[in-house]
């Protein structure tokens, strides 16, 4: 049978195939922010019991106590996580409001992570006076351990890296490599 006995006009239409990165990028938000949800109850949970723990050592810093500001972060970090489950099923689902809620989420999450980092730091240097002012205590003697002060730098600089490495991602990849369009979706936005 030759293929030239057909009309061009009866040839059946394959649908497009949708492109595959809406649910990748859905699939990696909704592990990332199940991590996030699971780390930052962890970190909201840990003061409560901090106390519990170092019970018998000796007094405790007043600076491993978080403040409201330390707090209010860790909350707020909770509603990120949460918003970005939340983006990553709305994109898997290929809806544009997924791309905006994740565009949302990177830019408040970026300076949201970069104050806790700071106040991470803070702590810590509060945290190394209070062992040099107390140099008997039972916790003090543990943090002049050898290696300690660069364990703490090598730490900030991996949980800055892990709080900033995906948002800033997400920037890129929504702000200036994908459109709402190149979710295989019809959309009302450009």
């Amino acid at each position: 049978m030759n293929n030239d006995s057909f009309p061009a006009d009866t040839t059946p239409e394959l649908p497009a195939i949708p492109p595959a990165w809406p649910k990748v990028i859905g699939i990696i938000s909704i592990v990332w922010g199940s991590i996030g949800l699971v780390c930052g109850g962890c970190g909201i949970a840990s003061p409560f019991f901090m106390g519990v723990m170092l019970q018998g050592q000796g007094e405790l810093p007043p600076s491993l106590s978080p403040t409201l500001t330390q707090m209010a972060l860790m909350a707020f970090g909770l509603l990120l996580a949460i918003l970005l489950i939340v983006a990553g099923v709305t994109t898997m689902n290929r809806k544009p409001a997924g791309f905006i809620m994740h565009i949302g989420y990177a830019v408040v999450s970026i300076p949201v992570t970069l104050l806790g980092l700071y106040f991470s730091w803070k702590q810590q240097a509060e945290l190394a006076q209070w062992a040099v002012e107390n140099p008997d205590n039972m916790i003090a003697k543990s943090m002049s351990a050898p290696g300690q002060s660069i364990g703490q730098v090598v730490g900030l600089v991996f949980v800055g890296t892990l709080g900033l490495a995906y948002p800033i991602f997400i920037l890129v990849w929504f702000g200036l490599i994908k459109k709402p369009r190149d979710m295989g979706v019809a959309t009302a936005f450009v």
